[in-house]
């Protein structure tokens, strides 16, 4: 198999192991190791950290008349917001970035590493607010490319502190493995806890109102 979205590579988790590059017989383990890694961070925080290869719509529901939840939006680059003002199912009126609405937060592209926009807010309230659908519809139509940037280097960090664990998860009986004069090490279910800490600053907190 192959890595697909992961946040570390089979020649990083190799390494990390002591697996000489040559060697191939452990790397479809490996592989599976830092696929189910990534997926796991994904679930812990709540957002993923790789970025569409294209544009894609998605829908959300408006929090108020001002303010969208999104998933990350790794680009202003071929962004387009749309809204269904008439609540008849068609997204008919486009808004224009910076002119009708604003992404937040606002430096994001300063901070390092540098963040997605994950809000968007309304500033000319004459070209229309987010519409607060009366038939349950959807009413606001984003077209982005989905995801970070770039994968941060402490959740490259934790992908491979934790496909290591998964990897060596394999060997444990009892739930654990021995280790030598140190003895025994119980193997965890969940996340490693440095992988906790390198993950915490990017545990999402805000609430997305999707129509998925």
């Amino acid at each position: 198999m192959s890595i697909t979205n992961g946040y570390t590579t089979l020649a990083l988790l190799k390494a990390e192991l002591g697996i000489p590059t040559s060697t191939t017989v452990y790397d479809t383990r490996a592989e599976a190791a830092a696929a189910a890694a990534s997926r796991q961070i994904d679930g812990h925080c709540g957002r993923r950290f790789w970025q569409d290869g294209s544009v894609v719509p998605r829908e959300y529901f408006a929090e108020d008349a001002f303010t969208v939840y999104t998933d990350d939006i790794s680009t202003a680059t071929g962004l387009v917001v749309k809204i269904d003002d008439t609540d008849a199912g068609t997204f008919a009126t486009t808004l224009t970035v910076s002119t009708h609405f604003i992404l937040l937060p606002t430096n994001a592209a300063d901070k390092v590493p540098v963040w997605p926009w994950s809000e968007i807010r309304v500033v000319d309230t004459v070209a229309g607010s987010f519409p607060m659908s009366g038939s349950g519809r959807p009413g606001v139509q984003v077209t982005a490319k989905f995801g970070w940037p770039a994968v941060p280097d402490d959740v490259a960090k934790a992908c491979l502190v934790q496909a290591t664990q998964l990897y060596k998860a394999a060997d444990a009986v009892f739930g654990g493995l021995s280790v030598g004069d140190a003895g025994f090490m119980r193997v965890q279910a969940s996340l490693n806890p440095l992988a906790v800490g390198l993950l915490e600053p990017y545990v999402r907190r805000s609430f997305v109102r999707d129509a998925g």
